[in-house]
């Protein structure tokens, strides 16, 4: 039995994305382009150090200063929520697997949800019981 390969052309097409559209006015739309592999790596770094600012230089790339103008001007849940929705774009949110008070599963992406199913007593899977 032979393993066929994938050409890099095919790994190529298959990683395209659509660009993150981020309507300011009429007049302008920024448009920022699907992190490239390199860039996912150093966003992965950023992820992991908790770091949003370097994470929204890499993700938005040469429209990083536009961005940061308009995060300038705007309260901080802007920046938490334009980091969100881009994760969310882009598929960089990890999956999370809640179990609802009756026992019924849901898997999520978006971390506001998240937190919102756990306040209302969801548990993430593989957490242990509370003694309380």
């Amino acid at each position: 039995m032979s393993q066929e390969f994938k050409t890099w052309d095919q790994y190529s097409a298959e990683a395209k994305q659509k660009p993150f559209q981020l309507p300011v006015s009429a007049e302008e739309t920024i448009v920022i382009e699907a992190p490239t592999g390199a860039s996912l790596l150093q966003w992965a770094r950023a992820y992991r150090q908790g770091d949003m600012e370097a994470m929204l230089i890499t993700l938005c790339g040469e429209q990083w200063q536009r961005v940061e103008q308009l995060l300038a001007e705007a309260g901080m849940k802007a920046l938490e929520n334009l980091i969100t929705d881009m994760m969310l774009h882009f598929e960089l949110a990890e999956a999370v697997v809640l179990i609802g008070p009756g026992g019924g599963k849901v898997t999520e992406r978006d971390p506001r949800k998240i937190r919102l199913m756990l306040k209302q007593g969801y548990t993430t899977q593989g957490e242990a019981p509370s003694r309380i």
